[in-house]
């Protein structure tokens, strides 16, 4: 055998082996992958939203006409998975077992239809229709039979007329690029913008729809020591896990569809002038927020006196640490003029324990979400090395 090696050449430009499949194989695994993944992400904002922690427990028919749950199906596949946990990653979200197929019986099903056709442009036996044919394409390209050009333009025009509306949704969601104005009237806002201790503040943006709230927990840890030597600077602060904030507060987390996290970043001239913030980000819809908000304030409350206990502690006994608060040591690398912060101490590792609802640093989604991403939940590294910039 002569298994040989695409040639990288310059800026992410490959020469490949002339005995590698076409290029078509390549653009039809790309343009699959992601259509596969939209629907996942889809599907669970809209099921978490309507059914909070019980979205895993919704009945549905696998590949193998199962009749079973999400949660069921995804169980099962994760035990199969990891009778070879040394290949590829343990990933334990559910949406990340079910197939396009099922995807798709969920999306068009009697029991969820009715939550999922506002975001369809056509009847549901058309979108079925097309979204099949996205899955016939699949399933020939992932058991290795041949694809025509043509199939592979089918899947861009289907996903084009299916899921333009889905796309521009997500990419809503996750982005929430409009301050929610100071003047908001509604009961959820009042009571919960009032809420805040010294290290910590709340603040709010929403959706160009509306639809979606996020709410910024932001932290401002203290700096316990600083040392300054030859290489650079260090300091010894304190670090909010956004795991155990979600795995600690149920009653809290079943509100919530999703949470990310912005590592602190600095790169100044001076780094005893440099202020650490870390950010976690709580997306809810504004449905939720107002008809739950009263359960979510006392939460919230809950969670801001634990971190008061917490860094009152640690500021006494640098050794201690909490349920939601670490201490870690974190380095300014020291240039020519300007020292950079190293974020690593404060970011969140995906493990088997990580909630479903915890996105990474998923902050931002680009105008074409679906085709430029390199960042999806659930899963531990970007997806595609570079991204085409507009400069």
């Amino acid at each position: 055998m002569n298994w040989k090696e695409a040639k990288n050449t310059e800026n992410n430009i490959y020469d490949l082996p002339g005995h590698w499949l076409k290029i078509e194989y390549f653009e039809a695994l790309n343009i699959l992958f992601r259509v596969e993944n939209l629907l996942r992400i889809f599907v669970y904002i809209i099921l978490k939203n309507e059914y909070k922690n019980k979205w895993k427990d919704l009945s549905i028919t696998s590949d193998d006409d199962e009749n079973s749950t999400i949660g069921g199906i995804a169980k099962k596949r994760l035990s199969q998975d990891k009778n070879y946990a040394y290949l590829g990653y343990v990933i334990t979200s559910p949406l990340l077992h079910i197939t396009s197929g099922e995807l798709i019986r969920i999306i068009t099903s009697d029991n969820y239809w009715k939550f999922f056709k506002k975001y369809f442009p056509g009847s549901r036996e058309i979108i079925k229709n097309k979204l099949d044919e996205i899955g016939n394409v699949r399933n020939s390209l992932a058991h290795f039979r041949p694809l025509k050009k043509g199939d592979i333009e089918l899947v861009k025009q289907n996903s084009n007329h299916t899921l333009s509306i889905i796309e521009e949704t997500i990419k809503d969601y996750i982005s929430c690029p409009d301050i929610v104005p100071t003047n908001t009237d509604e009961d959820w806002y009042k009571e919960l913008i009032t809420i805040g201790i010294p290290d910590i503040g709340i603040s709010f943006r929403q959706s160009k729809n509306e639809e979606w709230i996020k709410l910024f927990i932001e932290f401002k840890p203290p700096k316990l020591n600083e040392d300054d030597h030859w290489l650079g600077y260090t300091v010894r602060t304190a670090n909010l896990k956004t795991d155990n904030l979600l795995i600690n507060y149920p009653n809290f987390t079943k509100y919530i569809i999703s949470c990310t996290e912005k590592s602190p970043s600095s790169y100044v001239e001076n780094p005893k002038d440099a202020e650490i913030e870390k950010i976690i980000s709580l997306t809810f819809s504004r449905k939720i927020l107002a008809e739950n908000f009263a359960k979510i304030k006392s939460e919230l409350e809950k969670i801001l006196l634990e971190i008061t206990k917490e860094l009152a502690l640690i500021k006494e006994d640098n050794l201690a640490r909490g349920k939601l608060i670490e201490v870690v040591n974190c380095y300014f690398d020291k240039g020519e003029k300007y020292h950079s912060l190293k974020s690593q101490p404060f970011i969140t590792e995906l493990t088997e324990d990580t909630p479903v609802e915890f996105w990474g640093s998923l902050n931002y989604a680009s105008r074409h979400f679906m085709t430029d991403t390199d960042k999806y939940p659930w899963m531990p590294i970007n997806i595609s090395e570079d991204k085409d910039l507009p400069f």
